[in-house]
């Protein structure tokens, strides 16, 4: 924001910084009656307005100043309110969940910001802060949760350099909180929710964006991830609380909504059944259809968690209701996954196959969904809840290639937990191959091979209700690097152990078997084989495929090799060197390429 130019406006910033918007707004008001202004101070003060309009939840108020003080600015081609009125859309289009318009809106912002000349002045930096707050928030709400830290850490550094107005510090720490949630580093998540936390001045007045009762939402939501429920059932009431002081009926459902789940899942029903009247009484005094929808939502959770199958009829009737309503994104997906949660149950009591063909469309929905939400996580786990149901029909090939999948959406939008844990599971499924083709031999029974696909994990992950837990991993063992062309000859080989230098027929014979399935391996969107007792990981990068034989986890060892294939092709001289040896149909040695064993040696054995 501007440097305040006037004592007038340094007292309204004051009333600001107390958290009195209400005062503060008609403070300004009489400031425009009752003195002349600069141009310049009327913009600020229209700025001023827009926002005390925004925090006191008069959102469409606020959209009204921040479109006026846009088209003034732009008239008077001063560029720094232009960002200040589109700054202050945006927020309001996000609060809305116009993520399209907002995004659209900031891409706008930071045109106009590249078209300033650069100065080296407080007013040019706190702008260029908040470009860089709104861009984190951007890549936030797309998915792209590493490039939202990134943004977002260095807004933060400046904010703490510099305090300003409204407290952006806070609401930059709050979106990196959500952050680290989507990316499911839950200590981090609650980590920055207690530094947000205590960078918001003193008293419970409203902030729609990251505010204090958003906040303890998001820690309540980060406990009942990590199982710690009484600490998620605290900060759900104490965000309440806030939420009733302000009628604010969408975020003020969402708390009645999670309370309950998370009282279900203490299995306490009296208290279930205490805020599902406070919930219902105040559906009845407001007119929020969405909030109505999480009633509806909530009553069918309960209904869900009774032991009574007529019970369970009457959930899935709501829950069906509630899909084909489709009132909202949010709600529409928990209601799609808890129909899926009730048809396993129903799929474990009866072991028919014919259950599994009412979750497919399900899934459908729910990975077109996420991908309309940049939602990479409910994708990824959609992608491993589908290789389950793929071993649940023993096809192996479909399982491993849909666990192939979720890795890689998981690895490329900074999911790393998530990541471990696919990878785990598609190393446990190599690891049990020969038992999966003697229960196809056997045609062992649906219950038998329930006990080995674990799906409750994925589903609880997905309803909210369980972290990841990944696995602990040990430094692989290196065995072999090569690098084939297109037709699987050998252009350069790097042998870790000596029984491979030493044995031609063992080195000629993998050799022979790896170009004779490469084909259809690569066919099929697979990345990993077993070889024996060793794991081969497999990239194509242009003409050539790079591979990696190794005892071990998988997960470390293919950081390993993207971080090979990255360097190699960031090299000009190893590059052109394999160019040179692969145009000439020859096999380059470790002497040809020197840069190559210290490459070698810095990624794979240190």
């Amino acid at each position: 924001m501007i440097a305040l130019p006037s004592k007038e406006l340094k007292f309204a910033r004051e009333l600001i910084d107390e958290g009195k918007y209400e005062e503060a707004l008609q403070y300004l008001k009489d400031v425009e009656h009752k003195k002349i202004l600069t141009l310049e101070e009327k913009l600020e003060i229209q700025t001023w307005k827009g926002i005390l309009h925004f925090n006191l939840g008069q959102l469409e108020i606020a959209l009204k100043t921040a479109e006026q003080l846009h088209q003034e600015s732009q008239e008077l081609k001063i560029s720094l309110y232009s960002i200040d009125a589109l700054n202050l859309k945006a927020a309001i289009y996000t609060i809305n969940g116009r993520f399209d318009d907002s995004f659209t809106t900031i891409e706008l912002i930071d045109k106009i910001f590249k078209s300033i000349p650069r100065e080296n002045t407080l007013e040019y930096h706190r702008r260029e802060a908040e470009v860089l707050h709104l861009k984190g928030r951007r890549d936030f709400y797309a998915g792209n949760f590493d490039r939202a830290l990134d943004h977002l850490s260095r807004s933060v550094d400046f904010y703490k350099r510099n305090p300003s107005v409204f407290n952006p510090l806070s609401a930059a720490l709050g979106v990196m909180a959500y952050t680290y949630r989507g990316k499911g580093e839950l200590d981090f998540a609650l980590e920055y929710s207690e530094k947000a936390l205590s960078q918001i001045p003193k008293g419970e007045f409203f902030f729609p964006m990251f505010s204090k009762a958003d906040l303890y939402r998001n820690k309540g939501n980060i406990y009942y991830e990590k199982g710690e429920l009484n600490s998620a059932l605290d900060y759900q009431i104490r965000a309440l609380e806030i939420y009733k002081n302000f009628k604010e009926g969408w975020w003020m459902g969402w708390s009645f909504f999670s309370i309950i789940s998370i009282l279900l899942a203490k299995k306490d029903i009296e208290r279930v059944q205490h805020y599902s009247k406070q919930f219902k009484q105040f559906i009845e005094e407001h007119e929020f259809r969405l909030a109505n929808s999480l009633y509806q939502l909530s009553q069918a959770l309960i209904l869900k968690s009774s032991v009574r199958m007529r019970d369970h009829v009457e959930a899935e009737h709501k829950l069906k209701d509630i899909v084909k309503k489709n009132a909202s994104v949010f709600l529409t997906n928990i209601a799609l996954i808890n129909l899926c949660d009730l048809y396993f149950r129903e799929f474990r009591v009866s072991n028919q196959m014919e259950i599994l063909e009412d979750i497919y469309p399900l899934l459908d929905q729910l990975q077109r969904n996420a991908i309309r939400q940049n939602s990479y996580s409910w994708l990824a786990n959609l992608k491993l809840l589908q290789a389950k149901l793929a071993l649940l029909q023993i096809n192996m090939v479909e399982a491993r290639k849909f666990l192939t999948e979720a890795q890689t959406i998981a690895d490329e939008h900074g999911l790393q937990l998530l990541a471990q844990a696919i990878s785990r599971e598609h190393d446990k499924l190599l690891e049990e191959l020969k038992l999966w083709e003697s229960i196809k031999k056997t045609q062992a029974t649906v219950s038998e091979r329930l006990k080995l696909v674990s799906i409750d994990e994925v589903l609880e992950r997905m309803e909210g209700r369980r972290a990841v837990e990944p696995p602990e991993f040990t430094n692989e063992q290196p065995v072999l690097l090569l690098i084939l062309d297109e037709g699987g000859i050998l252009l350069f080989s790097y042998p870790f152990t000596d029984k491979w230098k030493q044995d031609d027929d063992l080195f000629g014979s993998f050799l022979s078997a790896f170009t004779s399935f490469s084909d259809e391996f690569f066919s099929k969107g697979l990345d990993r084989a077993k070889f024996g007792d060793d794991t081969l990981l497999i990239q194509s990068v242009e003409s050539y495929s790079i591979c990696y034989l190794f005892k071990g986890h998988t997960y470390l060892a293919k950081q390993k090799l993207d971080e090979f294939v990255v360097s190699i092709q960031q090299s000009s001289s190893i590059w052109q060197t394999l160019e040179t040896f692969y145009k000439t149909s020859q096999v380059a040695n470790i002497n040809d390429i020197p840069q190559m064993e210290n490459l070698v040696a810095d990624i794979f054995l240190n």
